[in-house]
């Protein structure tokens, strides 16, 4: 082929409908992944985009091993399944018609709809590729060619053993937003992954990871921290953001006055597709929605669940004051004691509760890997120094691990901790809808000058998509009790609230007036 033969479009050469045509649209073809592309997309009436390019360019190094691990991040709609799961396996068969693929996906229908797609292409266009089915091996998810490739394919999960692969796919792990934020599935896929897919990989196999990121820790955000240098990532977000792969302008700055994310809407990918219609819908979705499948990024800069707005900041100076005018003080304690924790971090954060029903995050919070033994033993040290009205905690942690260290300490030390366990049957957000009200008013203050804090700053913007929520867990425990917080007393109780009162003596009364009378008691001796 001379150079001019490589330049015209291969839809045009097609077009010409002569043998010679004929011939050079198969060199082509068989040469180029790129003039496959166009030439199956074209009787679709669609051209590859420039990020349909470069995904081409990248699965051609992946073919000639250039590059062994692919990681494509893109937002939903990209057509990224289109170029990667159906137009290049029957393109690398003809590279490699010995070779055997290994396909999986959330779904299996999804991935065995992709196998079908694949299979009919090779059966349309086996002249021009140079290989044809086998007809004793052609079912939509698992088919064979004459040279003895083949396609298998099966949902992240599943049972794969006895299916060997020189390319591994994988094509979005995730289907909802539910599976995203369970940690027990993420779990499971990151065993799988383990234990089932990359074992059936052969020694010099490539993997393709296509995926969109809907969590800090699902199966891309694992891999890439325990082994970053393996991968190469493509990360094209919808709105262009720095060092963008495909050379577009950055459209994406946070406003530090605002506290917001602004887009630039000329910036969005692929924009012959989407419209700026498009673009001002994805604008107005979840923030994290936005930020993980959209961007790439589960933890949006301005926050999700709990927004930047949301924390307020105070002093030194300004806790000085406060705690000379009087603080009631809570605790909310997140234990990481329990069989599967063990990156977790134990976290006791100490609550005052001011006049103005303010409540102040103390700096002296506790927040780090421990043992059973050190954890009751930080319980009864804060307990000491702050004399907290109440301890709330997991019901599950107290009475099924810690129970006995602490009736033992407590009769040892003859100090006791008021502490009130807590049902964890909720999910995380709702449990923290409390706390996250409380914030929303601008009543929660946080010692922003703190070393930790900024580590604690990027686990409340990026709940609940980021990596870990011990603080955000014991932050909650406090928003539970809100409703049971005293402030200090500045002033006597009217007689006539008292006299207008009534008191009906039912076993349920008799219990709670025994409680406050308790718990009020302790807040006066408090505050002498």
């Amino acid at each position: 082929m001379n150079d001019t033969e490589l330049t015209i479009p291969i839809e045009e050469v097609a077009e010409r409908n002569n043998p010679a045509a004929a011939i050079l649209v198969r060199k082509r073809i068989r040469r180029s992944l790129y003039d496959w592309c166009r030439y199956v997309e074209s009787k679709k009436k669609q051209t590859p985009a420039k990020h349909h390019e470069l995904i081409i360019d990248v699965l051609e190094k992946v073919t000639r091993r250039e590059l062994r691990n692919v990681i494509l991040l893109m937002p939903p709609g990209a057509a990224k399944s289109t170029y990667t799961s159906i137009d290049f396996p029957p393109w690398y068969m003809a590279q490699h018609p010995t070779h055997l693929i290994l396909a999986c996906s959330y779904s299996y229908s999804l991935i065995e709809g992709f196998g079908r797609q694949c299979r009919d292409l090779i059966d349309l266009y086996e002249s021009d590729l140079g290989y044809s089915l086998s007809k004793s091996a052609a079912a939509s998810g698992d088919w064979r060619i004459s040279q003895g490739g083949g396609y298998f394919c099966a949902g992240v999960g599943s049972g794969i053993a006895g299916h060997r692969a020189d390319l591994g796919f994988i094509d979005d792990y995730l289907g909802s937003e539910q599976d995203a934020d369970s940690e027990t599935i993420r779990n499971q896929q990151w065993k799988w992954y383990h234990n089932d897919f990359w074992p059936r990989l052969k020694p010099n196999a490539c993997q393709v990871i296509i995926a969109n990121r809907r969590h800090e820790e699902d199966l891309v955000g694992k891999l890439l921290k325990s082994e970053p240098s393996n991968w190469t990532v493509i990360r094209l977000p919808y709105f262009a953001e720095e060092n963008d792969p495909l050379g577009r302008p950055c459209g994406v700055r946070y406003n530090k006055e605002t506290e917001q994310t602004d887009y630039d809407l000329s910036s969005r990918l692929w924009p012959d597709w989407f419209d700026e219609k498009h673009a001002k819908t994805v604008l107005s979705k979840d923030a994290r929605v936005l930020a993980g499948l959209f961007q790439q990024r589960p933890s949006p800069e301005e926050g999700n669940f709990f927004r930047r707005g949301m924390l307020v900041g105070y002093t030194m100076d300004d806790l000085t004051t406060a705690t000379k005018n009087g603080l009631r003080y809570y605790v909310g304690a997140d234990y990481a004691v329990r069989k599967g924790q063990e990156n977790d971090r134990t976290c006791f954060i100490v609550g005052g509760v001011d006049s103005m029903n303010r409540l102040w995050i103390m700096p002296d919070w506790f927040w780090t890997k421990c043992d059973t033994l050190e954890a009751v033993e930080q319980m009864f040290e804060i307990t000491k120094r702050r004399e907290p009205l109440f301890w709330w905690a997991g019901h599950e942690n107290i009475t099924g691990v810690l129970e006995p260290f602490i009736n033992k300490f407590s009769m040892e030390r003859g100090r006791f901790i008021p502490i009130e366990e807590i049902s964890e049957k909720n999910d995380k957000q709702a449990k923290a809808q409390a706390i996250k009200a409380r914030m929303s008013q601008k009543m929660v203050l946080f010692p922003k000058w703190v070393p930790s804090w900024n580590e604690a700053e990027s686990e409340l913007l990026s709940f609940p998509g980021g990596s870990h929520d011990d603080f955000v867990d014991a932050l909650a425990k406090l928003g539970h009790g809100l409703d049971k917080m005293l402030k200090p007393i500045t002033a006597p109780v009217p007689e006539k609230d008292i006299a207008n009162y009534r008191w009906v003596p039912t076993v349920k009364n008799i219990r709670a007036s025994h409680n406050r009378f308790a718990r009020n008691q302790r807040a006066f001796e408090l505050d002498k």
